[in-house]
């Protein structure tokens, strides 16, 4: 009885977030459009640090980032939004920006894009594969009443299986980070006494390693270093 009540209070509690969140992004829209763009902006951090954006939003944050001249904040938005939705028509924008800035990492081929394509439809994929999954299962099961070995179900119960699980942990997918602050300093160690390896400028793209509480490994140039956690936004 008590489980029941904690599952209804989250339920219910879930709901009321996603009404807030709603009303939130409406008032957000309504600025945007009325070109308040700063408060507009406002609105929308507050929706995007819940977990709640969506591909418009990110647009939006995006746009208002590069209207105001912050191209690392623009490159973020767009290449997160482009993770999300995999619309290629968003890659030229990024590219003419990391162009004129004369920044690293911003190459996009049919790897990416195939990425973008598997985050975009997770859930459904992952519905798929657990009916595929309950399906095999009761295949196999009916087979062996019948004192059958179906050895090739079983084989595609087992991809069906790892496939969801790899799907279900995003281990498929590499982490991207943007450095974010000028003068960010690269040490060939998870130190402040580690040896410094090389200072870069902000907006950069990189491949993230690692992270611990403190330091994140990333591959710069072909190099294993490390940074702070401030000074580089995790896509």
């Amino acid at each position: 009885m008590i489980s029941r009540l904690i599952v209804v209070l989250i339920l219910f509690g879930s709901f009321l977030s996603s009404l807030a969140s709603d009303e939130m992004k409406s008032q957000a829209d309504s600025l945007f459009a009325q070109q308040k763009y700063t408060e507009a902006f406002q609105v929308y951090e507050g929706i995007f640090l819940q977990g709640n954006y969506s591909e418009s939003m990110l647009l939006k944050m995006a746009f208002i980032k590069d209207g105001l001249g912050n191209y690392v904040d623009a490159l973020y938005y767009l290449d997160l939004y482009y993770k999300n939705s995999a619309d290629k028509s968003v890659v030229g924008k990024i590219e003419e920006i990391s162009s004129e800035k004369n920044l690293a990492g911003y190459s996009y081929n049919d790897s990416h894009f195939f990425m973008a394509l598997l985050n975009k439809y997770r859930g459904q994929l992952q519905l798929l594969l657990v009916a595929i999954a309950i399906f095999l299962t009761v295949y196999i099961f009916k087979k062996r009443q019948l004192n059958e070995k179906p050895i090739t179900a079983s084989v595609f119960q087992l991809l069906t299986l790892s496939g969801l699980l790899l799907i279900t942990n995003n281990s498929y997918d590499t982490t991207y980070g943007i450095i974010s602050q000028n003068s960010t300093l690269l040490r060939n160690g998870p130190s402040a006494g580690a040896e410094p390896v090389e200072m870069i400028d902000k907006g950069h793209k990189v491949t993230v390693i690692t992270r611990s509480d403190v330091w994140t490994k990333i591959n710069w140039q072909g190099e294993e270093v490390y940074l702070r956690n401030g000074k580089i936004k995790i896509i």
